[in-house]
């Protein structure tokens, strides 16, 4: 029993601690599941964690930004306040902590921080542009602030690379409008009355602002956009060169600025025809060709002038905000006016062909609404008439109403415009009303004395001048000389039409006079020329007809027979059948113009045919196509013939 009960609890012990050991190795399993979980979910609180501190980040970023913008939005409308409320320095001050906040903390911060930036230095620059423009003089400390804020613009666009985006290219090219703006209250052909010192100043200040941006001119991006941008800044550098030169030694026609000019002007090809840039370009160049004609008197480029002018006033009509400019409507009238009167001393064929006092009353017009122009924009002043242009204008208009004035029955007196009275206590208008009297009184060498009281136009306004002076001489002949006497010699005619010693009138002249008169039925008074003693006869007294026998009494004449009836035909006779009324289409002078009058004569005398003659041969026999009673003019030519023979022997 004892070895049993010790194998038992050998066994039994045994067993035990087995057990023991078992429970202990599913005891550690336990732990370590138990481990590894607890491990798992350290590891995904850690996560979680992580991950929740990441989002809370993000939203701490973005509700950072979010703040970031409103600042920068709430600066910026604070800064547009105090712009409105003219508060310059508080204006700029806001814009300024727009400039130097730091970045945002998103990803895409950085674009939208540049964005903000660049529209706050671009608000410095305008509101700039008030203080500087609002001044009566250039200050030149104001304007080396401007100039400062511009070198910071446009360094901040070069260091940070800013891609010049459509928002960006439109913005800048408003802000290069206001910096440097059109000059439409002062022309290139009109400085004698504009503040030099101070223009001067304001186009330094424009060349300098615009060399700020050259460096865009290098960019080769293909955005039309960016090429607009560019078109802008080159123009600017150009006008600011032009008007410098104009202001200091007045000359601006040199092959470089001639061709930069013209190339401008012909159009900028991403832009449409109503964009300002596009009518500041044709402006300048036709004030370029206005200042041409008044140093010279003549257009070179006459076609590109032409085309400058149909499209700025088409440019104009499309707009009812520059048809309201009067700037440009000076800048177009006179345009059209210059037009007119270089087609006229250029005789151009198809301008011809428009009638005369036509286009005299086109002329008149044009002056006219120069005047009324000017006189809106305070220009047109009794102090104002002593520049060229402004003289060129009033004395277009005077000279240009006389001319009508004298072929209408509404006498209009021009110095009854509201335009003309503002400036009737000037030199110019005393002396153009002096011109006026001579005129209506047909006194030729006063009339011509006075001209030569305003020596300046006597090359632009040339032709205009050479016209009063030949309607002057054409009244006088018929109102005063044809009417006093019945006969005069050619001499004493030309003397009494003398305009002056230095302006001789020839016999020609006169001569031309005279057939003008005819051929336009303008002779108030029949005459008629005896060139052999240069003579002419005036009067109805003068109408009789120069053989002694009549036209009806020679064509009832019957023809001869018999060699008896040819002695009673008369030599005279055969002197009138050579006269031109013979021909059964008389060519009369009153009823066409010179030309057909002229190709008449020559068909008369080249076309010819061998008529019968009483049924003889023809050999031999040549008579104009035209002439009546053939057969008597060959008669009449035997007559002759044989009296002559007869004397001889």
């Amino acid at each position: 029993m004892s070895d049993e009960e010790d194998n038992y609890d050998d066994f039994m012990l045994s067993d035990d601690e087995g057990m023991e050991s078992i429970e202990m190795e599913e005891e550690s399993g336990d732990e370590d599941e138990e481990m590894l979980r607890l491990n798992e979910e350290d590891d995904r609180e850690h996560q979680d964690r992580d991950v929740g501190q990441h989002l809370q980040h993000v939203q701490d970023s973005l509700e950072e930004d979010h703040k970031e913008e409103d600042i920068c939005e709430k600066l910026f409308e604070q800064g547009q306040n105090f712009k409105r409320d003219e508060q310059y320095k508080e204006a700029r001050d806001s814009f300024l902590k727009i400039y130097y906040r730091g970045e945002f903390s998103c990803d895409d911060g950085m674009e939208r921080l540049l964005a903000w930036k660049f529209k706050a230095l671009n608000e410095i620059l305008r509101l700039r542009a008030a203080q500087l423009y609002f001044q009566k003089n250039c200050t030149r400390d104001l304007a080396l602030q401007v100039l400062e804020d511009t070198a910071t613009m446009s360094v901040f666009l070069q260091r940070m690379d800013h891609q010049i985006n459509k928002n960006v290219s439109e913005l800048l090219s408003d802000t290069f409008e206001i910096l440097a703006p059109k000059w439409e209250r002062v022309f290139l052909f009109d400085v004698e009355k504009v503040d030099k010192e101070n223009m001067i100043c304001r186009i330094k200040f424009q060349k300098n602002f615009m060399d700020q941006f050259q460096w865009i001119l290098k960019k080769s991006d293909k955005n039309s956009k960016l090429k607009n941008l560019q078109y802008i800044i080159r123009k600017k550098l150009l006008i600011a060169l032009i008007w410098h030169r104009r202001l200091t030694t007045g000359d601006i026609f040199i092959p470089e600025i001639s061709s930069q000019i013209q190339n401008i002007a012909r159009g900028n090809e991403h832009a449409s025809i109503e964009d300002n840039n596009d009518l500041e370009s044709v402006s300048i160049l036709l004030q370029y060709y206005i200042l041409e004609f008044m140093k010279s008197a003549r257009i070179k480029n006459r076609s590109l002038f032409e085309k400058c002018i149909r499209n700025f006033e088409l440019m104009i009509s499309r707009s009812l905000t520059f048809s309201q400019e009067s700037g440009l409507m000076v800048i177009l009238y006179t345009s059209k006016a210059v037009w007119i009167l270089d087609s006229d001393s250029e005789d151009d064929i198809s301008f011809a062909l428009v009638n005369y006092y036509d286009r005299k009353e086109e002329l008149k017009d044009m002056f006219l609404h120069i005047l009324k122009h000017l006189e809106e924009m305070g220009k047109f002043r009794e102090r104002d008439i002593t520049s060229l242009f402004h003289k060129f204008v009033l004395c277009g208009f005077i000279f240009t109403s006389i001319i009508l004035e004298a072929i209408s029955t509404d006498k209009i007196n021009p110095f009854d415009f509201e335009q003309v009275k503002i400036a009737l206590g000037s030199p110019v208008v005393s002396v153009l009303k002096n011109v006026y009297k001579c005129f209506t009184q047909l006194e030729l060498r006063e009339l011509n004395a006075n001209i030569s009281r305003i020596p300046e136009l006597s090359i632009v306004l040339s032709k205009i001048i050479q016209d009063i002076y030949y309607l002057a001489q054409t009244l006088k002949l018929w109102k005063k000389i044809a009417r006093l006497y019945s006969c005069i010699s050619i001499n004493d005619i030309i003397m009494m039409l003398q305009i002056s010693n230095d302006n001789e009138m020839t016999r020609d002249d006169l001569l031309t006079i005279l057939m003008r008169s005819i051929m336009k039925d303008r002779s108030m008074v029949y005459f008629k020329l005896d060139l052999t003693s240069d003579l002419v006869y005036f009067g109805d007294e003068n109408k009789v007809m120069l053989p002694r026998c009549s036209k009806e009494e020679f064509r009832l004449t019957g023809s001869p027979k018999d060699d008896g009836s040819t002695a009673n035909a008369r030599l005279i006779d055969f002197e009138y059948v050579n006269d031109v009324g013979i021909y059964s289409n008389p060519t009369r002078i009153k009823t066409k113009s010179s030309k057909e009058f002229f190709n008449t004569l020559r068909k008369s005398r080249e076309t010819v045919k061998l008529p019968k003659v009483n049924d003889q041969s023809n050999e031999d026999v040549f008579l104009p196509s035209y002439v009546k009673f053939s057969n008597k003019y060959l008669e009449l030519t035997k007559l002759v013939t044989n009296n002559l023979a007869q004397n001889i022997t």
